[in-house]
């Protein structure tokens, strides 16, 4: 359903970024791969249903990993891991990462994102962990702020 979304947005000529930030993320990746050799995207089970800030509606998690492209083998990610992109209400923060759990920690949601070894002061090949929450509004992690 969310790549036939995307398709539409990217039909509609001067159309501006949506108010929804995960039809703008499928639509950059579609056009994306539609730039490349005219190849076909699918988002699949990407797009993922949580629980982050503990308010309704329901968080999204979008996991360029699940994406594929068929004139392109690796797009959407590369040695470092791909990104995951966090989505609530209408605000959006991407991580690069090998993987991601949600956990619970006596009734607190926690996002742990698995990243490379480089983010932690290790080697790439290596595997460290960041974990991130919400609260009062605001995303929380003792990661050091990008830039």
């Amino acid at each position: 359903m969310r790549t036939v979304i995307a398709a539409l947005v990217l039909s509609l000529p001067g159309l501006a970024a949506t108010a929804d930030p995960v039809d703008d993320i499928l639509a950059a990746a579609a056009a994306d791969c539609s730039g490349f050799e005219n190849g076909v995207f699918d988002a699949a089970d990407a797009v993922v249903e949580v629980d982050l800030d503990g308010q309704e509606p329901l968080d999204r998690l979008v996991d360029t990993s699940r994406f594929t492209c068929s004139s392109a083998a690796s797009m959407y990610c590369g040695s470092g891991g791909c990104s995951l992109h966090a989505v609530v209400g209408d605000e959006s923060w991407e991580f690069q990462a090998e993987g991601w759990r949600m956990i619970d920690w006596d009734g607190l949601t926690i996002l742990l994102v698995a990243r490379d070894g480089g983010w932690c002061g290790g080697a790439g090949s290596q595997i460290c962990f960041e974990a991130v929450n919400w609260s009062a509004g605001s995303m929380l992690t003792v990661m050091p702020p990008p830039g």
